[in-house]
């Protein structure tokens, strides 16, 4: 039954309630009203009845006049289901495995990824940036913010592609690109890997066969740099650190040279993460994502006793900003020339590096090469730096002449030679 009342604006509103439907529609004129009122009860009326030769002869048009496709649907009748029966039945018909190897111009052909979905059927009709969002949604590791810049960078440039229809040719042209505007083989290869976790997590959901990016190499021949002070460069760095305008460079230095810590975990550390009772210091923050326990010499706890403070603030505060880090670039670019260390190569007249600039990481890479030096075994090494693999491990000790010669001297006398 169809109710047409008068509203407070001039309006007019047209009510139609009918075997259990409601309708409603608000027009300028009562006769408006009342016009669509009756063809509203006359399609509740007729549709039920109509075969399906004419439902499918209706346009979009007539859909619409006769009170829209939800109204069809209240009275029980799928016009999708009946406007693609033929399609649907091609894709009812298909294996899971054939799903999964349409390729998106396929999808398209057959009706579209909304009337596979309609016919709740898995397809790969996924986006990059869709597979990238489900798998940020997962990322349960630290530096959320950061690696979502890092997928982003990537979604700029494929993130509306389906992702079956991005080939290696696509991330081949676009990575010669990045070498040959200049970027390092180091960089490219630090997004790849972004790239490359996101196809892992996607071979992982059946969104694809295989990951193409590790099929898309770049060759990195930068040097792995292993410079390492000697005992008289070693001293006058001490020396020039202790001498620095910043009074904590020197207790930085230190601590760095005696635990192998990553400057970035040393600048994050508090005081409430020392204990002076036991001379240790922890970790909760790491590159890997792990905590481990500094294990901290008496030069080191004297001179950090020196600087205590109690509370929870920073061992090494910005200055401008005590809530965050000390940027310590300056301070150290001084106490190297003061050392005369040089933090740039020098190179030999053919070209060859004479002598590899020392960097802040380089005190790690002395640290790991003193333990190894002194004897110790690699898993004790990898324990005390940090590392999760005995492999990146080796990459910071190396054998010195005198030991290699000393080992295969003792090797001879084994075998009685």
């Amino acid at each position: 039954m169809a109710y047409i009342r008068p509203l407070a604006n001039g309006n007019f509103r047209a009510d139609v309630r009918m075997k259990g439907i409601v309708k409603n529609k608000t027009f300028p004129t009562e006769v408006l009203a009342q016009a669509w009122a009756d063809k509203i009860e006359h399609s509740i009326k007729v549709v039920p009845l109509m075969d399906q030769a004419q439902l499918l002869a209706l346009s979009d048009t007539d859909i619409e006049k006769m009170g829209g496709s939800d109204l069809f649907e209240q009275l029980g009748i799928d016009l999708f289901a009946i406007h693609h029966q033929a399609k649907l039945a091609a894709i009812n018909a298909l294996s899971k495995k054939e799903l999964l190897q349409l390729s998106p111009q396929d999808i398209e052909r057959m009706g579209g990824a909304e009337l596979f979905i309609q016919a709740g059927k898995r397809i790969r009709y996924k986006t990059l940036r869709e597979v990238c969002n489900e798998y940020l949604s997962r990322w349960n590791k630290k530096d959320y913010q950061g690696q979502m810049q890092r997928v982003d960078y990537w979604c700029k440039l494929f993130g509306d592609r389906i992702m079956t229809d991005i080939d290696i040719f696509d991330l081949r042209e676009h990575v010669d690109g990045m070498i040959d505007s200049g970027e390092r083989a180091s960089t490219i290869n630090r997004k790849k890997a972004v790239l490359s976790s996101v196809y892992k997590f996607a071979l992982s959901r059946g969104y694809v066969d295989e990951n193409i990016v590790r099929s898309v190499v770049v060759d990195d021949d930068t040097k792995r740099r292993d410079r390492v002070l000697s005992e008289y460069e070693r001293q006058r760095l001490l020396k020039a650190c202790k001498e620095s305008y910043w009074d904590k460079l020197y207790l930085l230095v230190l601590m760095a040279m005696v635990t192998g810590a990553r400057k970035g975990e040393l600048m994050k550390l508090r005081w409430g993460d020392i204990n002076f009772k036991d001379s240790t210091g922890f970790l909760g923050d790491t590159k890997n994502g792990t905590s481990r326990e500094l294990h901290f010499p008496p030069v080191v706890m004297a001179e950090l006793k020196r600087f205590q403070e109690v509370g929870t603030g920073l061992i090494f505060p910005s200055t401008e900003k005590p809530s965050q880090p000390m940027d310590i670039r300056k301070a150290w670019a001084k106490a190297l020339k003061a050392a005369q260390i040089s933090d740039k190569d020098t190179f030999n007249a053919d070209g060859s590096i004479k002598q590899e600039k020392f960097t802040f990481h380089c005190l790690r890479h002395g640290f790991c090469s003193a333990l190894s030096d002194s004897g110790k075994e690699i898993n004790q090494i990898a324990k005390l730096a940090g590392h999760k693999s005995i492999q990146t491990t080796m990459r910071y000790i190396h054998q010195g002449r005198e030991q290699k010669r000393q080992i295969v001297n003792e090797l001879a006398q084994a075998f009685s030679l």
